[in-house]
């Protein structure tokens, strides 16, 4: 595929600005998984109209300035050494004629291809890839050491092959690097999803120690981890081993254990203190966590 270079006049100045752009298709890398990878430099000299890509599209800023808008309602202002990742069919634009010089690396790709036979990734690797890249909206990322070096190489080289004829070792390098860069950016959300994960468990659990004293919806959990309900059960019991309302009434039935043990205080007024709505209820849970009653911890 040869280079492309693309050059519009700018109606409100006498400068003529250029958008040049080199391509490579999958096709051509041996990639099945992969749209494009593509090297742009230049100026972008009009607003790229709304669009959406049957694959994700990572945006890898090296140099200069962008800005794109979203469906969602969401704009994000990109520089130097920053990425976004967009996900497939997710409508998006550039935001604004961008008048400073850019430098992007782009690939697209496709994480619900299966893996065949001669594919760089086999199929457990293909589905950690595409557990990465689930159907989020685009965030602003801070691109790796490693994740930006391999751009600018990539970059580099998508120019030169486009430039001169092609050799079998510059294409299997270029695949090398696409792939790698792949696997580097899913290592890397990888990690921010981890601990958005940790986050949300951490929040959910202060929040539950802070109001454990009186009734709790887990809607009101949720909220506060900033997240949906079903998410927050998924990724705390992945995170815990238990639900939060299971770990919601063991923190109730370890208050009331306390009590029991220290004070002589009764049963009604110790279940109303750790949240509970009645003595009945309080009396058949803390035997389920305990496998005592209040009574026979109170005397043990």
């Amino acid at each position: 595929m040869p280079a492309r270079k693309i050059k519009k006049s700018n109606p409100t100045a006498n400068t003529e600005l250029q958008l040049e752009e080199s391509a490579f298709s999958g096709e051509e890398l041996s990639l099945p998984m992969i749209g494009a990878a593509i090297a742009t430099r230049g100026f972008h000299a009009r607003s790229i109209s709304w669009h959406s890509h049957d694959r994700h599209e990572l945006l890898m800023l090296l140099d200069g300035g962008a800005a794109y808008e979203f469906e969602n309602g969401s704009e994000l202002e990109l520089a130097g050494g920053q990425m976004i990742i967009v996900p497939a069919r997710f409508r998006h634009r550039a935001s604004k004629d961008v008048r400073m010089p850019s430098v992007i690396c782009a690939v697209s790709f496709d994480t619900a291809r299966p893996a065949s036979r001669h594919s760089t990734f086999t199929p457990k690797e293909m589905a950690w890839i595409a557990a990465q890249f689930q159907s989020r909206a685009p965030q602003l990322h801070t691109m790796s050491l490693a994740l930006r070096r391999m751009a600018h190489a990539l970059h580099q080289m998508i120019l030169q092959q486009c430039k001169s004829p092609r050799t079998p070792d510059g294409t299997a390098s270029m695949r090398l690097l696409v792939a790698s860069i792949i696997v580097e950016a899913a290592r890397h959300t990888s990690g921010i999803h981890q601990r958005s994960t940790v986050d949300a468990v951490t929040l959910a659990t202060q929040h539950m120690e802070a109001r454990f004293t009186a009734p709790l919806p887990m809607n009101e959990v949720a909220q506060k981890a900033g997240c949906s309900r079903a998410h927050l059960f998924l990724v705390f019991k992945r995170e815990t081993g238990m639900s939060p309302n299971d770990w919601l009434q063991r923190h109730r039935v370890k208050a009331a254990s306390q009590l029991l043990r220290t004070t002589d205080r009764k049963l009604e007024d110790i279940a109303a203190t750790v949240g509970f709505s009645s003595a009945q209820y309080f009396c058949q849970v803390f035997r389920k966590y305990t496998g005592k009653t209040p009574g026979e911890h109170r005397a043990s």
